[in-house]
């Protein structure tokens, strides 16, 4: 399985054909990151805490759905 391809933007874990997984989100080196293979060590940190709030925040949305008030 190629690693770059385990995640996507919306912090969502993918099956090896990209299709994403209900329920379960990734963050961090697991996803493969924005910088793939080929990346500098303190890159890594960004990474986490951009994509693991993004990741945390929709565990958060699909564990309690909001319904739009009119």
């Amino acid at each position: 399985i190629n690693a770059e391809y385990m995640g996507n933007t919306k912090g969502e874990a993918l099956r090896p054909t990209g299709v994403p997984i209900a329920g379960l989100f990734a963050a961090g080196e697991v996803t493969g990151g924005v910088h793939g293979k080929n990346r500098l060590a303190g890159n890594s940190l960004l990474d986490c805490v951009v994509y693991g709030r993004l990741a945390g925040h929709r565990a958060a949305e699909f564990a309690v759905p909001t319904t739009a008030q009119g």
